[in-house]
């Protein structure tokens, strides 16, 4: 290698430079048909998936343009009839609330009469009691009393009582 001068060692250089530069570009080339082909490709599978999702997006969009305006009338006609619900709750409430002391107020009533006619009843059994008792037993003793007196009446007399100045058998002689 000795009598290469630097004038053939640069063209050889320059010749090795070249070809890399070519091969290089031959591969940029290469890469460059692939990506064109990988972006077709992928071009090609969007197109095929906006095809068979517009479809559904223009149904969606339809169905929600027919269901749009039903769904704010039932979300509306919903929130009416809470409103209402509400007002008719309350108004059972108090209704109930009202019937409720109504009819405590009426127990309360109620409790005030039935005391009163059994006091009363009592009473009026006390004074029929007494009014009838001590009648009875006044003439209980006075029908005992007549009783006692018509035995007494009715009895033998043991000893009759003598006539004064008649002697009685045994003390004849016997005056002190």
């Amino acid at each position: 290698m000795e009598h290469f001068d630097p004038q053939t060692l640069q063209i050889v250089v320059a010749g090795v430079v070249a070809g890399t530069l070519l091969l290089q570009v031959i591969l940029l080339i290469a890469i460059l048909a692939g990506v064109r082909k990988a972006a077709n490709a992928v071009r090609e599978d969007i197109n095929e998936i906006r095809d068979s999702v517009t479809p559904l997006v223009t149904q969606t969009q339809e169905l929600l343009a027919r269901v749009g305006p039903k769904i704010d009338a039932t979300a509306t006609d919903l929130a009416a009839f809470t409103r209402a619900l509400r007002i008719q709750t309350a108004s059972v409430q108090t209704t109930v609330i009202e019937i409720s002391e109504s009819a405590r107020q009426q127990a309360g009533r109620i409790d005030g009469m039935v005391t009163s006619v059994l006091d009363n009843t009592e009473r009026a059994a006390t004074m029929v009691n007494d009014a009838v008792s001590k009648p009875l037993r006044q003439l209980t003793g006075a029908l005992a009393f007549l009783g006692a007196v018509v035995e007494t009446l009715r009895a033998p007399q043991v000893h009759a009582p003598k006539p004064p100045g008649e002697p009685t058998h045994g003390d004849s002689g016997m005056f002190i």
